[in-house]
């Protein structure tokens, strides 16, 4: 496992409110555990996030396990939580720019239909740093969504 601090972003394009609970629900759970003998000390490393405006959206920070997001296990996981097979997810992947690193953003479909977004800010291997900029650029650029 590859575990760094850093921000990722989800945006829901196409699911309904009930999908959408259970999507946030599980990636709150995300990231390391706050009890017990492998309990992380660090509060900027447990998860926690930043919810958009509107609520379509949020931003997580924490100290994940980068491979558990790589697109085909997450894909899986999407499988599972919708209880959908995972080769029925499509996916089309873009790189965006918001202060001065690459983004990945990933749009996952099915069917032809787009459902949700994911940013991992500053890509992958980026440090807290270049992901908190990257994030910060993002949050400037939809800075009204945002409500900054």
């Amino acid at each position: 496992m590859a575990h760094r601090h850093f921000y990722m972003g989800i945006e829901n394009l196409n699911l309904n409110a009930a999908q959408r609970a259970i999507l946030i629900a599980e990636l709150r759970a995300l990231g390391p555990p706050r009890e017990g003998d492998d309990a992380e000390t660090q509060p900027c490393r447990l998860n926690h996030w930043r919810t958009r405006l509107d609520g379509q959206a949020a931003i997580f920070e924490a100290l994940f396990d980068e491979d558990a997001l790589a697109v085909e296990r997450f894909k899986r996981r999407l499988g599972a939580i919708f209880g959908v097979d995972p080769a029925t997810i499509d996916h089309s992947t873009a790189t965006a720019h918001f202060a001065g690193g690459d983004t990945p953003v990933v749009t996952f479909s099915r069917g032809g239909t787009d459902y949700l977004r994911f940013a991992l800010f500053g890509g992958v291997g980026a440090t807290w740093q270049e992901s908190r900029l990257e994030t910060l650029g993002y949050l400037a650029a939809n800075a009204e969504e945002w409500g900054e």
